[in-house]
């Protein structure tokens, strides 16, 4: 790398165009060309969504959304440089009848927000390098930020229960099963300090405090928010960078699923099949999230499948929306080729030749509770949408991921036709793919380069300026 501000070169690149290893290297590779999708392979994935039925009764009256933000702040730019991430995260829900009014507008209005129902908003911090608790290393500061953010952060204020952290306990032990299975869920996580393995098993009632930690017979004090396993990505010298957007996507997802909770809880599980969430992105779990997907959410999606089938009315109304990624690029590079009123449900082998190329794993195995598809209305409305994981039974079990996604069928989701009908309701035509309360959300949560960023950072300067360890 050249000093800064010392110009590059202009003709070194030749050396590079002309060597055989580099020549020979590219010709190896290839790009999945959407150009090249064949219409026999488009028609095979594709439904006329006229003639799609929803699986079971739905009768949805309220609409929940669910985002945030996060914003990254330099106390000192200096090497090794100082940072805290803010986030700011919330939901909003309204009567489905407001459509009718919102539908009509082609700007947001701020007077609109008031009329929501309610407005609920979520802050915190994390540690991103350097700065830390005054005792302890920087990942147990980090271990125990995390912790207390699932702790201290609840539905309303007027249910001391409701609890991010309660509702995480409530589906790692199973809670929502019935009576002969009901909390004889564990999970395992691994000692930070000495490597070994150790069980969260449900004593008392899972929201006691009993069940919020383990101490490790090294000593080590475990909190139950280990099992998200972002603690791992995280160490002394390179700081917190790479768990910043994990968490946001963990707190949302925990924070939808409290709604199911408390609703089951309160005996009010049917009062689901009237609601739909709404998630600002993917149904899913990175990296070392995806345990935490693949054995703790993604069971506890299917039961409510089972659940829905047995009752004849949907009690998993959730969906993610895309505004980037693989799957919007493809569908850009396509759309022209999809007929208006079209659903596009791609199997493994079109995700591999069309999006992802070949690769070696299965998309989405492990993070997924969710599965991808593409909707176009006509040529002024097309979208990615994640629908909840059917549960298809195999054996009296749930059919296995990488299974399912090798052969999905429209057929298998419960009211896709109503909440696409929705979606379709709450367009907004100010942006590109976008959604009236998805764009009222981000401007209530979202934080700013300027002046978000810059206000920020003198709050934090002046808040921590007397600490020493700064």
């Amino acid at each position: 790398m050249g000093q800064p501000g010392e110009k590059a070169s202009k003709f070194n690149h030749q050396y590079i165009i002309n060597d055989k290893k580099v020549q020979d290297y590219l010709k190896n590779c290839y790009i999945p060309d959407v150009e090249h999708l064949s219409d026999l392979d488009l028609k095979e994935f594709s439904t006329d969504f006229s003639t799609i039925e929803d699986k079971v009764e739905s009768d949805i009256e309220q609409i929940f959304v669910v985002d945030g933000g996060y914003q990254i702040v330099t106390i000192k730019d200096n090497y090794p440089s100082a940072q805290l991430a803010y986030y700011s995260l919330g939901f909003l829900y309204f009567d489905r009848k407001l459509l009718k009014t919102l539908n009509e507008q082609q700007t947001i209005d701020p007077d609109d927000i008031g009329k929501l129902k309610n407005l609920y908003k979520y802050h915190f911090v994390l540690p991103v390098k350097i700065i830390k608790f005054k005792t302890g290393t920087f990942v147990n500061t980090i271990r125990e930020t995390i912790f207390k953010i699932f702790l201290e952060n609840k539905l309303t204020d007027r249910d001391s229960k409701s609890t991010l952290l309660n509702t995480v306990k409530w589906l790692t032990f199973k809670e929502y099963l019935s009576h002969e299975n009901k909390g004889k869920g564990e999970i395992s996580v691994t000692c930070h300090n000495c490597k070994s393995r150790v069980a969260f098993k449900k004593k008392s009632t899972y929201d006691d405090c009993i069940n919020d930690t383990i101490k490790c017979d090294c000593g080590e004090i475990i909190y139950f928010t280990d099992i998200f396993s972002l603690h791992d990505l995280v160490d002394d010298f390179n700081g917190a960078t790479g768990i910043v957007s994990y968490l946001m996507s963990v707190f949302e997802v925990c924070l939808i699923l409290t709604f199911f909770r408390v609703a089951h809880e309160n005996k009010k599980a049917q009062e689901l099949a009237k609601c739909m969430f709404i998630k600002d992105g993917s149904l899913a779990l990175y990296s070392r999230l995806d345990d935490f997907n693949k054995y703790v959410v993604r069971p506890f999606i299917q039961t409510l499948y089972k659940a829905s089938i047995k009752g004849k009315r949907s009690f998993v109304n959730i969906v993610g929306l895309e505004k980037s990624g693989m799957f919007i690029e493809h569908l850009s590079n396509m759309e022209n080729k999809i007929k208006n009123n079209t659903l596009v449900l791609p199997n493994l082998k079109y995700i591999k030749k069309y999006i992802t190329g070949d690769t070696s794993t299965v998309f989405g195995e492990n993070t997924y509770f969710g599965t991808k598809m593409m909707y176009k209305l006509d040529n002024s409305l097309s979208f990615v949408v994640d629908f909840p994981l059917p549960c298809i039974s195999e054996n009296n079990k749930c059919m296995d991921y990488i299974k399912y996604i090798n052969n999905p069928n429209v057929e298998d989701f419960l009211n896709l036709k109503t909440m696409i009908n929705i979606l379709c309701e709450l367009r907004c035509d100010m942006y590109n793919r976008a959604f009236i309360p998805v764009t009222l959300i981000n401007k209530l949560v979202s934080l700013s380069d300027i002046p978000s960023n810059k206000m920020l950072t003198l709050f934090t300067k002046e808040s921590i300026s007397n600490s020493k360890t700064i």
